[in-house]
């Protein structure tokens, strides 16, 4: 966390006169009469000169306490939510989907229209050309930034990239935390911000929606997304410079050397001991981090093999007596919270941004209004949804009350960030 900026309080204050009283002259007739009229009269000056002096200083110190109060806590706010922009509190680093690597510039462009400002996005690229509008990270004022991958790192050499941006966001960024989804992940700034804030980057995080296989390391989706705190990419890079640690992909299967989320998944469960977390909503526990579409997250249609992976986590996240950790349907499968879906192709993205700040501009829309207008936005074929989205379900089917209530709730996470 960074250091509160001290205040300095510049105060002045005005010289008070007392004002004149201004008396009917009246005829005295007697001069001790006439000096203690005039006794009298220098009394009542003095004693409204007096009151007007300390009113004047209990003004004045009552001011001074109340700017101080108000600039200390508009300093520890600017510390807290990282306004610094030499050291942001949280960036979103955006890396490349394997999925219709085509199509990735119009991702990046409507990324641009969408979350990527306000969640401060930073594409990784191969080439400038994927998105001509930015600016590398060196010389970019505002987001969306680019990285640009070095031309000795190819594009299919996973590894060996995701080390380099996170080398190079932990030493030219410096971020307190970073958010790496690719530009498939439909993010949600204010969720996002407001699941970070009160976090301390001096401690280790791997946030993100685990997954484990019989075999295998528990991981956290890269679709979904995961966190990665200041702590947990200070070790990881430590393990990184030891040409004998078991992190280091020369040293890893050539199974794990071409899977990068799991090598370094590898690396926290069996070398840093960083473990995966439940980062579900406390109050129903109910998904944050979403690794599909919204349609599809609503009515559960998912892949079985990510159905599959949910199956073990009793054991790594401890025992959920409710649901074990199983995936549900309707209003139920996203927290209020949520923070990102997946295979969220250009046009769907644009779709639910306006979807959402509809509603968010309009609160009191009935669920048939928001149905009426998602059919007049939303993409209906492949071309605008992509390969694994799912078409908005049929008019009269009852899912609708819930995919309704799912995109209400979630539209406050498209507001402006406070981190």
């Amino acid at each position: 966390m960074t250091h509160a900026d001290r205040i300095r309080h510049r105060t002045s204050t005005k010289q008070h006169s007392t004002a004149d009283i201004d008396i009917a002259s009246t005829d005295v007739t007697q001069n001790g009469s006439s000096r203690r009229g005039e006794g009298k009269l220098h009394n009542q000056k003095l004693h409204v000169s007096v009151w007007v002096r300390f009113i004047a200083i209990i003004t004045l110190f009552t001011i001074i306490a109340l700017s101080i109060s108000s600039s200390s806590r508009i300093g520890i706010s600017k510390a807290i939510i990282g306004v610094n922009e030499s050291n942001p509190f949280i960036v979103t680093i955006v890396m490349p989907s394997v999925v219709n690597p085509d199509a990735r510039p119009h991702r990046l462009e409507n990324i641009a229209k969408t979350w990527g400002p306000s969640s401060r996005a930073i594409y990784v690229v191969h080439s400038a050309t994927e998105y001509p509008e930015g600016s590398d990270i060196s010389v970019a004022t505002t987001y969306p930034k680019l990285l640009l991958v070095p031309d000795h790192i190819g594009v299919d050499q996973g590894v060996a990239r995701l080390e380099h941006v996170i080398r190079t966001v932990y030493n030219d960024i410096n971020p307190n935390f970073g958010f790496f989804v690719n530009d498939h992940t439909f993010v949600l700034p204010f969720n996002l911000c407001q699941f970070v804030q009160n976090l301390d980057s001096s401690k280790d995080l791997y946030a993100g929606h685990a997954l484990k296989g019989k075999d295998e390391v528990a991981f956290n989706s890269g679709a979904a997304g995961y966190l990665l705190s200041r702590s947990t990419m200070t070790k990881l890079i430590k393990e990184w410079d030891n040409p004998n640690s078991k992190c280091v992909a020369a040293n890893a299967s050539k199974w794990l050397q071409g899977n990068p989320g799991i090598l370094m998944a590898e690396c926290f469960e069996r070398v840093l001991n960083i473990p995966v977390i439940d980062t579900r909503d406390e109050d129903d526990l109910s998904h944050r981090f979403h690794a599909y579409g919204v349609v599809r997250t609503v009515t559960a249609k998912f892949d079985d093999w990510y159905m599959n992976k949910h199956k073990t986590l009793d054991d790594v996240l401890g025992v959920d007596t409710k649901y074990h950790h199983q995936l549900q349907e309707g209003e139920n499968c996203c927290s209020t919270g949520s923070i990102s879906f997946h295979y969220v192709e250009a046009g769907e993205s644009l779709a639910l941004w306006d979807v959402m700040q509809t509603i968010h501009q309009s609160p009191l829309l009935s669920n048939a209004e928001i149905k009426e207008y998602m059919y007049k936005v939303w993409p209906a074929d492949k071309d605008g949804l992509g390969f694994y989205a799912h078409v908005l379900p049929d008019s009269q089917l009852a899912i609708w009350n819930d995919l309704t209530q799912v995109v209400r709730k979630i539209s406050v996470g498209m507001t402006p960030p406070s981190c």
